[in-house]
């Protein structure tokens, strides 16, 4: 049995063939294969809405040697202007456009290193892409051809706790641009998609027991790690196979009870080819890939603390790891809904509260405060939560009635819409170095939200798909917050758990009742737990020592018979509660 899989993450089950890329999605590549390239370019319209659109942009080095500063440029065939732009700065003259680095993403690795960013972008008559780019002025696809067999590099160092790699083996995905072969395609879902470097295409099997799908590396090298990106349609059961020759094939992992999601797997071998060979399907569907990764060095783990909890996203930044971290060795966080109310708890007590809850409520429906947000994290200091007040997407309020089932696999429907213009928003915060508490479909077990209304199980799809969304929008800084009453309710809040694979925090709506801390640590497994909205703030000398705590608006101090000035007064006066000015320093995370 080879070594276990370093993180394996389920994802929504649904049609295969629905799930597909982003609505209106649109894919330019310039060079065909990286290795008739020094680089390559991926430019992707993932949202347009008829007179703008958001875009994102992968560059790829599929060059011998890093790059240390980056300058990608084009000319726009049509009338766009770039706007707002995240992970680069930009300039424009014209139609000619040039994006530069910013200070976090300078390097991209040799060998099929990568680096993404994205824009908004407003046009009139039509919306055509870039057909040429250039990359410090080189023209990417118009290079001197590299050899068929990847030159060894020197991978970078790699941190002390770490396996020393083998200094002859490249770095980088071995499989990116690689051929590929499969035993079945689901068209369009063609097996090239599966290592195009593109999370928003797939390779789908026919709906049948074994498939396999395989790569050419181009040379025999070591194989330290496979990197499994599923799709909905997953394996159960499934070997990873090398080969010298393409025929005869060692096993050097299997796998059983798998559910979906990245399954970052660490083997021991060595071939020129490699293979997913599925012999167990975890749907009615096929088999599904959105990446198939090989690498001979093992890509080094994301940087932060071990507090004995990974997060639900095996790719968190490092702020995620250090903010859940800190949550779950700490207690009595303070936290207040509204910046007004935070302010009025600063007037009331000398102290202001350490995180602040923002609210997503009016985000589908036209109202965008995200540089708000960004500006008061970068002012303040203190820790961004979001709960998403989410308006229904086929009319109605959030507590309206909503038949959202038939929406889960439509990536046409306003459904979609809703949850990619929210993790867009949240995206950027990430690029501005804000990590997010979000609280998506809160309250999970009270029947009051539609997205309770139709049960847990599709309540279970939704809170998956919406994780997916990030994932495929590369927002990988949320910290994900479970919600709903521990006690005091029809259902159990455990019987609306979305898994482990999808969670990093199980919070109450805590009213006060002395077992619910208990019932919280039972949901999941080793999670943080926390309270995400409750109507008074906690007392450290008498309530339970609970991560954090965060009041409802002030609106409702009154309303819930309680002195909640004063209480917010106890709180603040005790030395254990935590306040804003007592906070580390999270730029440094």
């Amino acid at each position: 049995m080879t070594p276990p899989v370093r993180r394996a993450r389920a994802v929504l089950a649904g049609t295969a063939a629905a799930v597909t890329a982003l609505a209106a999605a649109l894919v330019a590549t310039t060079g065909a294969q990286a290795a008739a390239a020094a680089c390559q370019v991926k430019y992707t319209v993932v949202n347009d809405w008829g007179s703008g659109a958001s875009v994102d942009v992968v560059i790829t080095n599929g060059g011998s040697t890093a790059v240390n500063g980056w300058t990608l440029g084009w000319t726009f065939p049509g009338s766009q202007t770039v706007g707002d732009i995240w992970n680069a700065t930009r300039t424009q003259s014209g139609a000619t456009v040039a994006a530069t680095n910013v200070s976090w993403n300078a390097g991209i690795p040799a060998a099929g290193g990568t680096v993404t960013f994205g824009f908004n972008v407003a046009y009139s008559n039509g919306n055509p892409a870039p057909t040429t780019f250039t990359l410090n002025g080189a023209v990417c696809g118009d290079t001197t051809p590299t050899p068929t067999t990847p030159a060894p590099t020197t991978p970078a160092p790699t941190p002390t706790n770490t396996p020393t790699p083998d200094p002859t083996a490249p770095a980088g995905n071995l499989a990116l641009n690689r051929p590929v072969t499969a035993s079945s395609t689901e068209s369009p879902n063609a097996a090239g998609q599966a290592v195009d470097g593109n999370r928003n295409t797939r390779w789908s099997s026919l709906y049948a027991d074994p498939q396999w799908i395989q790569v050419d590396l181009g040379a025999t090298y070591p194989i330290n790690q496979v990197t499994l990106r599923w799709e909905a349609a997953y394996a159960r059961a499934y070997q990873l196979q090398t080969s010298t020759d393409g025929t005869t094939w060692t096993t050097v992992h299997s796998a059983t009870g798998g559910d979906g999601g990245t399954d970052a797997v660490t083997v021991t071998g060595t071939g020129r080819y490699v293979r997913m060979a599925g012999t167990a399907r975890g749907t009615s569907w096929g088999y599904s890939l959105w990446e198939f990764e090989v690498y001979a060095v093992a890509p080094p783990p994301p940087s932060g603390p071990d507090c004995g909890q990974e997060p639900a996203d095996p790719e968190a930044n490092s702020k995620v790891r250090h903010l859940l971290c800190y949550l779950k060795t700490h207690s009595f966080v303070s936290g207040q809904t509204d910046l007004p109310d935070a302010d009025r708890v600063q007037q009331l007590t000398g102290r202001y509260p350490a995180m602040v809850a923002f609210d997503f409520m009016e985000y589908t429906r036209g109202t965008v405060q995200t540089q708000q947000v960004i500006d008061w994290a970068r002012t303040r200091k203190g820790i961004v939560a979001f709960q998403w007040h989410w308006y229904c997407p086929r009319g109605g309020n959030y507590a309206a009635p909503c038949d959202f089932v038939p929406d889960l696999t439509n990536p046409s429907s306003k459904l979609y819409q809703d949850i990619d213009l929210v993790i867009r928003e949240i995206k950027k915060m990430g690029d501005a170095g804000v990590p997010v508490l979000f609280r998506p479909l809160h309250e999970a077990n009270n029947n009051y939200m539609w997205w309770a209304k139709k049960g847990q199980g599709a309540y279970q799809q939704l809170w998956r798909l919406i994780y997916q969304r990030a994932q495929l929008a590369g927002a990988h800084n949320i910290v994900w917050v479970f919600n709903g009453m521990a006690s005091g309710q029809g259902t159990s809040l455990a019987s609306w758990y979305p898994g482990d694979a999808y969670v990093d925090m199980v919070t109450s709506d805590y009213f006060q009742s002395a077992s619910d801390l208990a019932i919280c640590r039972s949901v999941g497994t080793n999670k943080t737990t926390g309270v995400a909205e409750t109507f008074s703030p906690l007392n450290p000398a008498t309530d339970p020592a609970w991560p954090y705590f965060v009041v409802w608006a002030s609106r409702d101090w009154n309303g819930s018979g309680r002195d909640v000035a004063g209480m917010w007064r106890t709180a603040m006066a005790d030395p254990r509660t935590i306040s804003i000015d007592q906070l580390p320093d999270m730029s440094a995370w």
